[in-house]
């Protein structure tokens, strides 16, 4: 697991969460039940909590599309 606390630009305590997750999906078009690694993000701040699963190709494809996008703030 990773964790990262910090003071976001207005000031708010907010912790980050990312740890493996193994979970179960239904595959929509074979109905399929299969088992996957993912990856739970969570971050919390004192006025939202937010949770989210997802698989390692779309995290892999979210830290490039952060990548990208953040390369604009430099």
């Amino acid at each position: 697991m990773i964790i990262s606390d910090f003071i976001n630009e207005i000031g708010n305590k907010i912790k980050i969460k990312i740890q493996k997750n193994t979970d179960f999906v239904i595959n929509y078009k074979t109905k399929e039940k299969i088992k996957f690694n993912g990856v739970k993000i969570s971050i919390i701040g004192p006025t939202s909590d937010t949770t989210n699963e997802i698989t390692l190709e779309e995290a892999i494809q979210l830290h490039k599309c952060l990548g990208e996008y953040l390369k604009k703030f430099k």
